[in-house]
C-alpha cells in the first residue's frame, strides 16, 4: 500500500534547526575555496566545459555520499529524518545557505518509489567567482552542491536520485533554484552528462589519448633531431656533416640553394636530377616569393620549402622534395625544415664571419702589394704562403669593371657585396685562393695562375654569366693582365687589366691586354701622341679635330662595333640606314680601305678604340 509521507509545500529554513556537523576524520582532506576554483578552472582548459561540470557533480557525489554513510552508521534517526538532516549538514559545511521549499516522499512498503524536493541555495561557494568579478555565465554553475546532495540523497534511500539547478545567481536569477527526483523519472538528457560513460566517450578518450602518445613520440623525434644538428652545428660547423644526420631521419630528396637559386647542397638526390626540378620553382619564386614554410605542387614533383633568414632578409631556401601522390607533407618534415632552414642561416653567418675576414685580410695584404709596402720579394712570398696562396710560378691580374644602370646607391652597395661574394665562390669552386680588392668601380683580382691556361680562358665568360643572369642591371666587363712570375710588377699588372677593361664593348666584354698590341702598350704608358701618331696612320684624313672628322670617326666606329650591321649602327646612330649607307661609303673613299678585310677592321677598330679611351672623340 503506497503511503504519502509528506505532501506539504513550506519553507524550512535550516537556520531555526539545530545546526549538525560532522567532525573531520583521519580521511578528510580540507583546502580553500580559491584552490578548488583553480581546479575548475584547470579542469575547464584541458579537457571542457562538459568534462568540468561532469568532475565537479562527481567530486560533489564522493562528498555526500562519505556524509549520508557517517550519518547512517552514527546516528539512530530514520530514513526520513536522514534525508532532511542531509540539508542541515551540507549549510554546516559552509558551502551554500539551504532552504528546502518542497519536502514530498512516497513509499510504499518500506520502499521509496517517488521523492520530491525543491528549494533554494544563496551564497553558494560555486558562484563567488562569478558574483565578485561582475560576470555573468550562460549556464548554472552550482555542481558541485547539486552533486553532494544526488549523492548524499542515493546513499541514503539506496536508490539513484538527481539534483538538478535550473535557476543560478551565476546566471542573474535571484537565487539559485533546485529540484531532486528519483534518476528514473528524469528525461535522460537531464542527467547523462553527469553520469554515463558511454562507449562512444571512452573511444573519443582512447583517441585523445592515442592522438597524444603519437604527438608525444614526433616530439622526442623532432627533439632527437634538433639535439644531433645542434650538436654537429657546434662540433664542426659543417653543412656537409649537417646533411650527413638529416639524411639519417628524411628519406626525401633534399635541396638547399642559395639566393641566387644555385644549389649548394643536396642529398637523396644526384646534383643532375636537384638541377631538373628547380625551373618550375624559380617560375613560382618569380610570381610568389614563398616566406614561410610552405607545401608547393608542381607538374613533375611537390616540395615542402621552408626560407632561409638572416637579418629579416631571404638568402635561400630549404626543400624537402615529393612525389605527385604526396597529398601534404608530415608535421615532423614541416619541423626538421624549418629547423634545417635556421641551422642554414647560423652556418652561412659564420662561413661569412670568416670569408668577410679572410676577405678583408687579403685586401690589406693586396693594398700592401700594389703600394709596394714590402721590403722583399720573400716577405711578399710569406705573407702569402700563411694564406694558401701559392706563388712559386705565374700569376695575372683581372679587372672587373662594373656598371649600374638605374639603381639607387643603396642597391648599388648591396649589389657589389653580393658580386664581390660570387668572385670568392667561383675560385672556391675552381679550388683557387686569390687576392680581392675594390678598385674604383670595380673588383681588382689577384690570380695566381698562368692566364693563358684553358680554366683561366674560360673563366672571366663563366663568371660574366652568372653576374648577368642574377644581376640583370648590372653591366660587367672584364680586362685581363699579362702572366708573369716577378711579384715586382702587380702594380703595372694592375694598369695593364683595368686598360684593357677600357677596351670592352657590349659587343666584345672580355679583352686581354696581349690583344690590344702596341696601342696597348703605349696607352699602359699613357704614350698619348703616340696613339694619336699610330691612329692618323690607320685612319687617314677622317682623323682630325673637326666635327665632320669626329663624326666620321663615331660613325666608322659603330659600324665596327656592331659588325658592320647596318640596322643596329643606324639604330645607335639614330640614322636612317640610306644615310648610314652613304655615309659609310664617304668614309670608304676618303680612307681608301677594304671594311670588308677582317685585318683591316681590327686594326682601325683598335686604333678608334684607342682614341676613345683617351677622350679624343
Amino acid at each position: 500500500m503506497k503511503q504519502l509521507v509528506s505532501s506539504i509545500i513550506e519553507t524550512w529554513p535550516i537556520s531555526e534547526k539545530q545546526e549538525y556537523s560532522i567532525s573531520p576524520t583521519n580521511d578528510t582532506v580540507l583546502f580553500p575555496k580559491k584552490a578548488f576554483s583553480a581546479w575548475q578552472q584547470e579542469l575547464l582548459k584541458h579537457m571542457g566545459l562538459e568534462h568540468m561540470k561532469k568532475a565537479s557533480f562527481q567530486f560533489g557525489w564522493s562528498q555526500g555520499k562519505e556524509i549520508a554513510q557517517s550519518v547512517m552508521d552514527n546516528t539512530n534517526l530514520g530514513i526520513i529524518s536522514q534525508l532532511l538532516e542531509g540539508t542541515d549538514i551540507h549549510q554546516s559545511l559552509g558551502q551554500a545557505k539551504v532552504t528546502m521549499e518542497i519536502k514530498q516522499i512516497e513509499m510504499e512498503e518500506d520502499e521509496i518509489i517517488s521523492i520530491l524536493f525543491s528549494g533554494k541555495w544563496q551564497g553558494s561557494y560555486e558562484v563567488d567567482d562569478y558574483l565578485q568579478s561582475n560576470m555573468r555565465s550562460r549556464e548554472t554553475v552550482c555542481n558541485t552542491l547539486c552533486g553532494f546532495a544526488s549523492g548524499y540523497t542515493s546513499t541514503i534511500i539506496g536508490k539513484k536520485v538527481f539534483f538538478k539547478e535550473h535557476a543560478c545567481e551565476a546566471r542573474g536569477d535571484a537565487a539559485c533554484q533546485w529540484e531532486g527526483r528519483l534518476l528514473e523519472h528524469w528525461n535522460k538528457k537531464e542527467y547523462e552528462v553527469f553520469f554515463e560513460e558511454n562507449d562512444g566517450e571512452l573511444k573519443q578518450t582512447q583517441k585523445a589519448y592515442e592522438k597524444i602518445e603519437e604527438e608525444r613520440n614526433l616530439l622526442q623525434r623532432v627533439i632527437d633531431i634538433q639535439n644531433a644538428l645542434t650538436e654537429e652545428l657546434i662540433r664542426s660547423n659543417q653543412m656537409e656533416n649537417i646533411m650527413n644526420i638529416i639524411k639519417e631521419y628524411i628519406s626525401v630528396p633534399i635541396i638547399i640553394e642559395n639566393k641566387l637559386c644555385n644549389i649548394t647542397f643536396c642529398e637523396n638526390i644526384t646534383k643532375e636530377g636537384a638541377i631538373k626540378l628547380q625551373p618550375s620553382f624559380h617560375k613560382e619564386l618569380k610570381k610568389w616569393p614563398v616566406k614561410k614554410v610552405g607545401f608547393l605542387e608542381f607538374e613533375d614533383h611537390c616540395r615542402l620549402v621552408a626560407p632561409i633568414y638572416l637579418r629579416n632578409q631571404i638568402i635561400g631556401y630549404c626543400s624537402f622534395i615529393y612525389d605527385m601522390n604526396t597529398v601534404q607533407a608530415d608535421e615532423i618534415d614541416r619541423m626538421v625544415l624549418g629547423r634545417l632552414a635556421n641551422i642554414s642561416a647560423l652556418v652561412y653567418l659564420n662561413d661569412k664571419n670568416i670569408m668577410e675576414a679572410n676577405s678583408r685580410t687579403k685586401g690589406i695584404l693586396f693594398e700592401k702589394m700594389l703600394a709596394d709596402e714590402f721590403e722583399s720579394k720573400e716577405q711578399i712570398i710569406r705573407e702569402l704562403n700563411l694564406l694558401n696562396i701559392d706563388v712559386s710560378s705565374k700569376y695575372h691580374i683581372a679587372f672587373l669593371a662594373l656598371k649600374y644602370n638605374g639603381n639607387s646607391d643603396e642597391d648599388n652597395l648591396s649589389n657589389f657585396t653580393s658580386i664581390y661574394e660570387e668572385v670568392i665562390q667561383l675560385f672556391q669552386e675552381m679550388d683557387y685562393e686569390v687576392l680581392q680588392v675594390q678598385r674604383a668601380n670595380g673588383i681588382l683580382c689577384f690570380i695566381p695562375a698562368d692566364g693563358n691556361l684553358e680554366m683561366m680562358r674560360n673563366g672571366p665568360g663563366v663568371f660574366r654569366k652568372r653576374v648577368m643572369r642574377n644581376f640583370s642591371k648590372i653591366n660587367c666587363h672584364i680586362g685581363i693582365s699579362s702572366t708573369t712570375n716577378d711579384l715586382k710588377n702587380v702594380n703595372s699588372l694592375m694598369n695593364e687589366a683595368m686598360t684593357a677593361a677600357r677596351f670592352t664593348t657590349e659587343h666584345e666584354t672580355v679583352i686581354y691586354f696581349e690583344e690590344l698590341g702596341i696601342l696597348g702598350m703605349l696607352i699602359h704608358s699613357q704614350e698619348e701622341s703616340a696613339i694619336k701618331k699610330i691612329a692618323e696612320m690607320e685612319l687617314g684624313a677622317i682623323y682630325g679635330e673637326t666635327d665632320q672628322q669626329k663624326e666620321y670617326m663615331l660613325t666608322l666606329y659603330e659600324f665596327l662595333i656592331n659588325g658592320g650591321n647596318l640596322e643596329l649602327t643606324s639604330a645607335k646612330l639614330r640614322l636612317s640606314v640610306s644615310g648610314l649607307r652613304y655615309r659609310i661609303n664617304k668614309i670608304r673613299e676618303i680612307t681608301n680601305a677594304d671594311l670588308k678585310d677582317s685585318q683591316k677592321q681590327f686594326d682601325l677598330l683598335l686604333s678608334l678604340k684607342a682614341l676613345k679611351v683617351i677622350g679624343y672623340f
